[in-house]
């Protein structure tokens, strides 16, 4: 009698002890969500600000902002949606909280066209699904005698992944001090701003890339009985380099295409451009190494 009550005690305290571990990480996910959806606010008045016409919400700065509000929340969906065959309902949470953020701004915001509004909000809405979307395809359970690949071939896979990664970002590193900063400081062209320019590039180094330089060589130079590829170690540095990579492209273009500052800065527009390839490409990096680890996990889970 003694024995099955404690077998039931021991059951139910597995029990909670699961729901109490989903709960948490269920709230994590949603807040992290909430936050990249403020940052999506901010990539998509940006995105529109680009192609702003005075006076007038022109057809170029709304189609802007629709192409910044699919993407970047597909990609936000991607990483904080729910992965596996867990079906929609499990997702919903994490888009809703993504997807907040722009509700309040249309809702509250002066100054936006009504048709901006919608398009914006219609656009961030499918972007948040079909990122999730693409996040339960790409990492849904192989089916039974599918081959999968050896586990010592795919840590290697990761390793390279993270190694190249961190390669790219060291350069980074050393392109925007050594290229960039320097002919920043150095033009002169009227009204430019040339101190609080080069200071955003040196806080975005300092900020973004040496912190993401920092995760990848401790995940690379951690013990190789140690998982490298955390879903925390993946999903952080990606974000970093995604935001480096639309930082410097930002200002590349608005350099070299837009005319800000001198003629000086061409060349430091052309650096800056390919340093915003090289973060994108580590964020791309990043995302298909977790997807590799997403779906060793998932086909050991769920066998």
């Amino acid at each position: 009698m003694l024995a099955e009550f404690l077998s039931i005690r021991s059951i139910i305290s597995s029990v909670l002890s699961f729901g109490m571990k989903t709960n948490y990480l269920i709230n994590v996910r949603v807040g992290v969500s909430l936050f990249l959806g403020m940052t999506a606010l901010l990539v998509v008045f940006v995105a529109a600000a680009a192609f702003e016409t005075k006076g007038t919400t022109s057809l170029r700065e709304v189609i802007a902002g629709c192409v910044a509000g699919a993407l970047y929340p597909a990609f936000c969906q991607f990483w904080v949606a729910p992965r596996g065959s867990r079906g929609f309902w499990a997702k919903v949470p994490t888009m809703a909280a993504s997807i907040t953020p722009l509700l309040l701004m249309v809702a509250f915001v002066n100054g936006i066209s009504p048709i901006a509004r919608l398009l914006w909000l219609t656009s961030v809405c499918l972007g948040s699904v079909v990122g999730a979307m693409i996040a339960q395809r790409v990492t849904a359970t192989p089916q039974v005698g599918t081959p999968m690949a050896d586990s010592s071939n795919r840590g290697r896979s990761c390793r390279r992944n993270l190694l190249a990664g961190f390669i790219l970002l060291v350069a980074v590193a050393l392109l925007i001090p050594i290229g960039v900063i320097p002919s920043v400081l150095a033009d002169t062209a009227h009204g430019f701003n040339a101190r609080p320019t080069a200071g955003v590039l040196g806080i975005t180094v300092v900020v973004f890339d040496l912190l993401a330089v920092a995760i990848l060589a401790s995940a690379l130079w951690r013990p190789r009985e140690r998982d490298p590829s955390s879903k925390g170690t993946l999903g952080t540095t990606a974000f970093l380099a995604l935001w480096l990579g639309l930082t410097y492209g930002a200002l590349g273009i608005a350099f070299l295409v837009f005319g800000l500052g001198g003629p000086g800065l061409r060349i430091a527009s052309i650096v800056l451009l390919l340093c915003a390839v090289c973060g994108l490409i580590t964020a791309a990096l990043m995302t298909v190494t977790s997807v590799i680890v997403d779906r060793a996990r998932l086909s050991v889970l769920q066998p």
